[in-house]
């Protein structure tokens, strides 16, 4: 049996509704369907790692949401809240009633340079795994590097990082991925090779991975830093210069070229000034930017300069199904936790699903690139 408050909202839903939205205006439609396609299981091991993180964060900085800035304690209070709503598992119904009551929704108003006012695009990530060697020895000859010793980072006025290295005394732009891979300036620095050049570009791009080396020990390699310089799309670039269709484009259409021009292989992965470098860590698990374990399914990637770190947020748009050889889409709807960040995500128009690890977890995030809506709960202030 429903407990006695929520007998109480289903009986007065419209005027509480109305009245709350009489006194605080709404932040999206009241025809938004609350649905979530997955179990809570992973949704609250999600939860859960954000609320660790926002407890053990440094001081009581406010977080941004689309310009309106939140409290920690504001953001800690909505998750809590919201995961007493779901540990009683409730019907699509009556959890689309009290998240509408309970939280102010937060989306993407759009641009006025967008077709479709509010929508984002959603891609996908994963973790991939790699077969590695700790020396270099044919086939392993591509190497994944460790943070080199000739990169500083300084603190300009505005208090932002900047990052690059030291030249006479002078502060330089760190090397582009042409110069550190043609130039050997990281040499030294080496953690592991791999065998496929591709692999360890995409190893940047994930920012963490399972490297099976030759006794059959995997370990695993997370990010640790950057150069410094723009990330740039070689899918971008591969359209554009006509060498794959922009209705093919995806992972295995890169790789399928790759293979068969393997002389442009340089000037294609090059095309991407931005290089990362790697730790060794003990957590087989994907670590996202807050420092705790991502969740198949469940974490993002955002702009955090736009979007709260740790928040949580629903999102809705179509995934690929593979079934054989054939990949279908189908619409989706599930909350998702903000837990990670990355180069190519950037502005308030991008999110980044995490599909988890392995071939499967590849194929599905090397297809997702679809339009979506994306909406962050934020619980009222007068259920504080």
């Amino acid at each position: 049996m429903l407990p006695a408050v929520r007998l109480l909202l289903l009986l007065l839903a419209c005027s509480l509704i109305l009245e709350a939205w009489a006194a605080d205006p709404p932040r999206t439609s009241p025809l938004v369907t609350i649905q979530d396609d997955r179990n809570f299981q992973g949704l609250i091991q999600a939860l859960e790692q954000s609320l660790i993180y926002l407890d053990q964060r440094p001081g009581n900085a406010p977080l941004n949401l689309l310009g309106k800035k939140i409290t920690p304690r504001h953001l800690i209070k909505s998750l809590l809240f919201f995961q007493d709503l779901i540990r009683s598992n409730p019907s699509p119904e009556l959890l689309t009633l009290e998240i509408h009551t309970y939280f102010d929704l937060y989306r993407y108003a759009g641009s006025n340079r967008q077709k479709h006012t509010g929508n984002i695009l959603v891609t996908g990530y994963y973790q991939p795994v790699f077969a590695g060697s700790l020396i270099r020895k044919a086939p392993y000859l591509y190497p994944v590097y460790g943070i080199p010793d000739t990169l500083v980072q300084r603190r300009n006025h505005d208090n932002t990082i900047e990052i690059g290295r030291l030249q006479n005394g002078q502060f330089l732009p760190y090397w582009t991925r042409q110069e550190i891979e043609q130039q050997g300036h990281c040499h030294g620095f080496e953690l592991v090779y791999l065998k496929d050049p591709l692999d360890a570009f995409l190893l940047h791009i994930q920012g963490s991975g399972l490297i099976r080396l030759p006794d059959g020990t995997l370990r695993s390699i997370h990010y640790a830093m950057k150069n410094g310089r723009p990330y740039r799309s070689i899918g971008k670039f591969m359209i554009q210069t006509g060498k794959i269709d922009r209705a093919n484009m995806g992972l295995a259409a890169i790789r399928q070229y790759l293979a068969s021009h393997p002389d442009e292989i340089e000037e294609i992965l090059q095309h991407n000034p931005s290089f990362i470098f790697f730790r060794w860590s003990d957590t087989h698990g994907a670590i996202g930017n807050l420092g705790r374990p991502l969740t198949a399914h469940r974490s993002v990637a955002v702009d955090q300069r736009h979007y709260p770190a740790a928040g949580l947020a629903l999102l809705k748009s179509r995934r690929p199904v593979l079934k054989g050889s054939q990949c279908v889409f189908v619409p989706f709807s599930r909350f998702v936790l903000a837990q990670d960040t990355g180069s190519a995500i950037r502005g308030p128009a991008r999110v980044d699903l995490f599909w988890g690890t392995g071939p499967t977890a590849e194929q599905e995030a090397g297809r997702m690139k679809e339009n979506g809506e994306l909406y962050f709960l934020l619980l009222k202030k007068k259920y504080l």
